[in-house]
C-alpha cells in the first residue's frame, strides 16, 4: 500500500482499548479527534473524551490529561503498518518513541490498531487499542453526512480499537 492512500485528514469515529480481554469505551462512545499524515511524512494525532469537562480545580484538570491522547512525529511505512518517531506528546515518556500501528484501509474508513503495550491508564497491566476513522480529502471531509455509528469491537487481549473518518 501506498503512503498516499493514508495521507490526509482522517476523523474518529470510535475508539477502544482492551484490557485482558475486556474492550472498555474510555473516551465514551463518541470521541473526539483527528489523526493528520501529510505528504512530507508528518502524523499528528489528538484524541479527546466526549463528556470532558472545563478545568476549573487541580483534579478537573488531572481529569482533562487522563481522558486525551495527542502526539506527533515523523513517520514511515512498513509493510501493513505505519511506524511514528514521536518528538512532542501529551505523555513525556512516549518522546523520542517509535509508536508502531498497523493499519487497514476499506474505502472511506482507516482502521488502526496498536502493539500490546505497558497501559498508561491501568498501571500494571498490558493494553493496545483499536481506532476506526473517516476521510477527509484534503480541506473538506468527505461524506459529513456519514453516520458516525461505531464499528463492531472485535475483542482481542490487550486491544484498543479506534476508527477514523
Amino acid at each position: 500500500m501506498s503512503a498516499d492512500s493514508l495521507v490526509g485528514n482522517w476523523k474518529l469515529v470510535s475508539w477502544q482499548v482492551v484490557v485482558e480481554d475486556e474492550a472498555r469505551d474510555l473516551f465514551g462512545s463518541k470521541p473526539k479527534g483527528y489523526l493528520i499524515l501529510t505528504r512530507e511524512g508528518r502524523a499528528m494525532a489528538l484524541t479527546t473524551a466526549e463528556a470532558r469537562t472545563p478545568g476549573e480545580t487541580e483534579p478537573d484538570r488531572a481529569a482533562l490529561h487522563k481522558y486525551m491522547l495527542a502526539y506527533t512525529g515523523m513517520y514511515r511505512l512498513e509493510g501493513d503498518e505505519f511506524i511514528t518517531t514521536v518528538d512532542a506528546s501529551w505523555n513525556e515518556n512516549w518522546n523520542g518513541t517509535e509508536q508502531r500501528r498497523s493499519f487497514k484501509i476499506d474505502g472511506d474508513k482507516l482502521f488502526i490498531e496498536s502493539a500490546p503495550a505497558p497501559s498508561i491508564l491501568f498501571p500494571g497491566k498490558f493494553d493496545n487499542w483499536h481506532a476506526s476513522s473517516t476521510s477527509s480529502q484534503d480541506l473538506g471531509i468527505r461524506n459529513p453526512s456519514r453516520d458516525l455509528t461505531p464499528v463492531a469491537s472485535r475483542p482481542r487481549h490487550n486491544a484498543t480499537h479506534n476508527r477514523w473518518k
